[in-house]
């Protein structure tokens, strides 16, 4: 029963209407004989008690079902990269013939619903004449999917699976946990995702201009070398022009760049350094043959510096390292170098950047105080230095490295000839006793991910670094310290038998400064190896850059009282970025600003909030959201009057890929989302075959809808229970000539 009310209220009402009808029947005929009134009263009775049984709406639940077909699910991509050239005529040519071999094999008791689609899933066509031009703005396959999964699945349906016909470009970025969803979803409801990546078997024909150093340091009134690579792919000799561009889209240089098939041929622009940092372009013109003209332009971030960079060189066993080095050094006009070389117990040499002839002194100079130390920016120690720390240069050393934001770099090793209590806090290894011969340098994964290499310096795929001379005299480590990061590695060469890459050039954050270590010798013959020169003086550039990099690693660029970070310099518009600043100066703390610049050049001020830090540095935080694409610029205003510069930071949001950008066949995109969903990547001519084993009729599958009430009173015999005594009683009452 399923009562209209409950039944502690309604059987109550029914026994007293039923008390109510039987005696209103009695009275109504109290003069007629006994035996009428009864049956009066029994017709009665009879027929409230069936409008009682009615109120109480006997029954049963029941789940109806129906009968469902699955279709299959067949994608007609119609973006513009489909206008491409594939074997014959046009991807979007191929597309159609393959669908239509398609209409023409599957057996008619299978579905197919057809479904072009670009940016978005169009509606369902009948024929395939229907299909349209090839002129999407982009395609977005996983989006495309996703929407008619989710109508058929609100309306209780799926798919027996899906094929593509595409050539895989995605403009659209799904995430990997989008995509796994995705697939997900796809594999719980038995839709396999199949695809035909078309013009995937056309090789490419691409051109592309890669810059080498996506980031140049550069001091004001220096000239900016910016090395290029550029590559022929699919295509004969080339000489295009490549253009270097500033941010206002004016051009500031170009060079002729002769490009022979399957060879990299590299080019260094040198120009003027920009009156501010700045984030330049590189780009060369697009070939009419081109399918990737996307990778024919690149960035980079031009980082300007106004303070000399402050270098104090400590060597007590001069070499051809050290000499190289001190020299290369103080040839640099954006540094200030002052370096002391110790030839015996009381004769040390002191030669200072500027000054041509060395002085000539008895005594071990080095900065005594923590003040003294704060004049410069670097610490450089070569050997066997022992006679130049004494107990409190040391800690005046560590309170430089750990609450000034200090740099110390270990050039050559091992900087004592025994143990020397209070530098091993510094040094970001604990030394074992042994000496291996030749290795070679290699760049680590983790040289990269810091911005030294692939950033500063070559990245570690370049060849260069396997033609480079060998280098010698790396002492073995027992132990890299915790939150040390080796940046690159030196394998051996000279058959010494040393089992593993041993670290050759690491760096350690302490407090708030840095201290790095090169483990070996021999750079200086890097200086005379003429075909490194490609991509610059490699002697040269390694030591410039990783000064630079070491002095921008720690918390303080050279010269700066204000630090900034960013926890990357990349992002997408809406996600929020988190900033941070700290403060290294002396005397009362001034109160920054943080200024954010939008592409668009709109400047907007945010106060940062303090926070407390453990080391009792000052330390403010802020956050902000792009909203737009483009090259965001960040800045500290240090409000003190004749302030020293302020750090400055670029913060990049990339504009969604177009169509146009890259034309070529992305066949991995396809595999991946179809090896995720118990698909798989179809070539052409298996198609017949696929279409005979996939495209075959299925059994229709029940579908049960929700539990509705089925009332038993809907019967026709029902409705007699009610009218016969009701209406018989009614045609006693007349005969009797009752009302």
């Amino acid at each position: 029963m399923n009562p209209p009310l409950p039944l502690s209220i309604l059987l109550p009402l029914l026994a007293l209407a039923l008390v109510l009808a039987d005696w209103l029947s009695w009275r109504s005929s109290a003069g007629l004989p006994t035996g009428r009134r009864a049956t009066l009263l029994l017709l009665r009775m009879l027929g409230v008690a069936a409008v009682c049984a009615l109120l109480l709406n006997p029954g049963k639940w029941v789940r109806p079902t129906e009968d469902r077909e699955r279709p299959w699910l067949v994608l007609l991509d119609q973006s513009a990269s489909m206008a491409q050239p594939a074997e014959e005529g046009s991807r979007a040519d191929e597309a159609k013939a393959h669908a239509e071999t398609l209409a023409k094999l599957v057996p008619k008791e299978v579905p197919v619903r057809y479904h072009p689609f670009d940016t978005v899933a169009a509606p369902a066509i009948a024929e395939l004449s229907q299909m349209g031009a090839p002129v999407g703005t982009g395609s977005d396959l996983h989006g495309s999917l996703k929407r008619l999964v989710e109508e058929a699945a609100s309306a209780g349906d799926s798919f027996a699976g899906v094929l593509a016909l595409t050539d895989g470009r995605q403009t659209a970025q799904p995430s990997d946990a989008e995509l796994e969803s995705l697939a997900l979803r796809l594999r719980s409801r038995k839709t396999p995702f199949h695809a035909i990546a078309i013009g995937a078997g056309i090789p490419p024909r691409d051109l592309v201009v890669r810059v080498t150093r996506p980031t140049v340091t550069v001091f004001k009134g220096q000239k900016a070398r910016i090395p290029i690579a550029v590559e022929a792919d699919g295509l004969g000799p080339q000489k295009p022009d490549v253009n270097l561009i500033d941010e206002a889209g004016k051009p500031l240089a170009t060079i002729n760049v002769e490009v022979l098939p399957g060879k990299t041929a590299f080019a260094v622009f040198e120009v003027d350094a920009p009156a501010a940092s700045a984030r330049w372009s590189i780009q060369t013109a697009a070939l009419p043959e081109e399918t990737n003209p996307g990778n024919n332009r690149g960035h980079v971030n031009i980082r300007l510096l106004e303070s000399k960079t402050r270098v104090f060189l400590a060597e007590g066993a001069p070499y051809w390292d050290s000499k190289f080095l001190a020299q290369l050094l103080r040839q640099q006009t954006q540094m200030e170098v002052h370096s002391v070389h110790r030839l015996s117990d009381e004769r040390y040499f002191r030669i200072d950047s500027g000054e041509a002839e060395p002085t000539e002194t008895p005594q071990a100079v080095f900065p005594e105080t923590l003040d003294e130390l704060s004049r410069y920016d670097l610490v450089i120690f070569g050997k066997n230095v022992d006679a130049f720390l004494t107990p409190s240069r040391l800690e005046a050393l560590r309170s430089y490295v750990r609450d000034r934001g200090g740099a110390v770099l270990f050039a050559r090793g091992k900087p004592v000839t025994g143990t020397l209590p209070g530098l091993d806090a510094l040094e970001p290894v604990t030394w074992a006793s042994t000496t291996v011969g030749d290795f070679r340098f290699l760049p680590a994964a983790d040289g990269e991910a810091a911005g030294l290499f692939g950033e500063a310096l070559p990245p570690a795929s370049a060849s260069l670094w396997t033609s480079l001379p060998t280098l010698k005299d790396a002492r073995q480590i027992s132990m890299v310290k915790p939150f040390t990061r080796v940046l690159a590695s030196g394998r051996d060469e000279s058959g010494s038998g040393f089992s593993k890459d041993i670290p050759s050039l690491l760096v350690r954050r302490y407090g708030q400064g840095v201290c790095g270590l090169v483990n070996g010798d021999g750079l200086w013959k890097w200086d005379f190896y003429p075909e490194a020169r490609e991509l610059g003086n490699m002697y040269e550039d390694f030591w410039t850059q990783l000064i630079q990099w070491m002095a921008s690693y720690s918390e303080f660029l050279p010269g700066q009282d204000f630090s900034l970070r960013l926890p990357s310099l990349r992002g997408r518009a809406g996600d929020a970025v988190s900033v941070s600043m700290s403060y290294r100066g002396s005397g009362t703390v001034p109160s920054p600003v943080l200024r954010i610049i939008s592409p668009e050049g709109k400047p907007t001020d945010l106060q940062p909030a303090a926070y407390p830090d453990p080391g009792g540095h000052p330390h403010w935080r802020a956050s902000f959201t792009p909203d737009a694409p483009g090259a965001w610029k960040l800045s500290v205003v240090d409000p003190r009057e004749k302030a020293p510069p302020a750090p400055e930071a670029s913060y990049l949001v990339p504009a969604p890929p177009l169509e146009s950008d890259n034309l070529a066949a992305d066949p991995v995109f396809l595999g991946s989302l179809a090896d995720a969903t118990g698909g798989s990547l179809i070539a052409p001519a298996d198609l017949p075959a696929f279409l005979s084993k996939s495209f075959t009729p299925e059994a229709p599958t029940a579908r049960s809808s929700g539990a509705i009430w089925q009332p038993s009173w809907t019967r026709w015999w029902f409705a007699l229970l009610i009218a016969v005594p009701l209406a018989l009683e009614w045609y006693l009452r007349r005969r009797q000539g009752l009302a």
